[in-house]
């Protein structure tokens, strides 16, 4: 079958990786369900892999951050380096990839302005 992924694995897979945010976060299930409004025994739920509404899922990724694709796999999750950078520098390098301009090129244009400060 390679490559082919049951509901139900689907579901369990989703779920996991929900508890997983949730432990990263440092969250009990009883936080998350008050922050979000659900019974906390529902997130246990969620989290073995019972797929909540639309709803319910959107507001449990942005408690945690994330987008709801990125639970189904459509995102490749940022090693932890590029984590670190920040939204300042993940912005930066969005604009300046939008103005196809490589790291060379930023590096150059640093260089010559450096060169110009000192006239």
């Amino acid at each position: 079958m390679g490559g082919v992924i049951h509901m139900e694995e689907l579901d369990i897979e989703v779920g996991l990786k929900l508890k997983k945010l949730r432990e990263e976060k440092g969250y009990s299930m009883r936080e998350v369900g008050e922050r979000i409004g659900i019974d906390h025994s529902y997130v246990g739920k969620i989290e073995k892999g019972k797929i909540p509404s639309l709803n319910t899922l959107k507001r449990l990724c942005n408690l945690y951050d994330i987008s709801v694709s990125s639970l189904f796999g459509d995102e490749v999750e940022k090693p932890k380096p590029l984590k670190d950078i920040g939204v300042e520098w993940m912005t930066f390098i969005d604009k300046m990839e939008k103005r196809e301009l490589s790291p060379k090129e930023i590096e150059d244009i640093m260089e010559a302005l450096k060169a110009l400060k000192k006239l």
